[in-house]
């Protein structure tokens, strides 16, 4: 995915706007029958552990800029995971006045679904009233969700990329390649639906700023195994050799009493049709609302090739 930054003539945009509120006109949200059976067969039976109550729990999917295919299937993916355990109700919206503290308190955690570009930045009730409410949202105890390019969202904006843990810098494994995911951490909660073992898949793989996405501020669970894809897609200055040693996916952090979990998966609807993701998915949700107990703490990284070579490691967490 390639960030994209435009404006929409306004007769566009209230287009759109009548079409996300069911206005005549065919809803830009639906998923072929077909995809639906398919995202229903890989939800798991139950939560990863028992829960205290029903959450609320709001998705957003505004885009400000480059809009994934992949939206329907990941919002259907959350609506169901949240009927079929009973962990939470979703409300879907792309209206930034939920935002407003009045309206947000009532959810457990936000979902940025696939959001995109400042998508607070011409809301009636002001960005900066905005930005500060889900900061204080988050920091005084409740959960922030981010799916793939959560990262690609308000870049700028320091308490945001605090939160989510990374900004995007582009995607040289895009969605096509078939890349290998190694699991950093297999006796972590969020981690159990991999059994220990990694996972082969097709999807963009992110690469981060350098100044985010560091493993000794999160708790990382999932990265690029360098055993697996083509290394030679992130070797710009051509050495020979990748430019990065570390390729997070996924990882889970804390910010004040909240908590708050990412994966970079979902540029495919696949993703969503995926068992193991949806589980992966589902864990890092139930954890953000504070109802899955699991390590938030900077954890050493080590990473080897197959012929023993160390490539990745960080020995010094917070």
């Amino acid at each position: 995915m390639k960030s994209l930054r435009f404006a929409l003539p306004a007769t566009c945009l209230a287009a759109a706007v009548t079409l996300c509120v069911g206005q005549p006109g065919r809803d830009p949200f639906a998923v072929s029958t077909e995809r639906l059976e398919k995202i229903k067969a890989a939800l798991p039976e139950a939560t990863p552990a028992p829960f205290k109550s029903k959450h609320e729990v709001l998705v957003f999917t505004k885009t400000v800029g480059f809009r994934h295919g992949s939206i329907p299937e990941g919002l259907e993916c959350m609506k169901q995971l949240g009927a079929k355990t009973g962990l939470f109700n979703v409300t879907h919206s792309e209206d930034s006045a939920f935002f407003a503290p009045d309206r947000l308190k009532k959810f457990g955690a936000v979902i940025m679904l696939n959001t995109t570009g400042e998508i607070f930045k011409d809301a009636p009730e002001g960005e900066e009233l905005l930005k500060k409410s889900l900061v204080d949202f988050v920091q005084n105890g409740k959960g922030l969700i981010g799916v793939h390019s959560a990262t690609d969202t308000y870049q700028n904006w320091k308490e945001y990329t605090d939160m989510m843990g990374g900004a995007f810098a582009g995607h040289p494994w895009n969605s096509k390649d078939t890349v290998r995911l190694k699991n950093l951490d297999p006796d972590h909660p969020l981690t159990a639906a991999f059994k220990g073992e990694g996972l082969t898949l097709q999807d963009e793989i992110y690469i981060f700023r350098p100044d985010t996405a560091k493993p000794d501020a999160r708790r990382m669970l999932l990265a690029l195994d360098p055993n697996g894809p083509n290394m030679d897609k992130d070797d710009g200055n051509k050495d020979g050799k990748p430019d990065r040693e570390l390729y997070p996916v996924s990882w889970v952090s804390t910010y004040g009493k909240g908590r708050t979990f990412y994966c970079s998966l979902g540029h495919n609807g696949e993703i969503f049709r995926n068992p193991v993701t949806v589980q992966h998915y589902l864990a890092g949700i139930q954890y953000a609302l504070g109802e899955l107990l699991a390590d938030a703490t900077p954890k050493a990284v080590t990473m080897f090739m197959g012929d023993g070579r160390l490539v990745a490691v960080n020995t010094s967490p917070r």
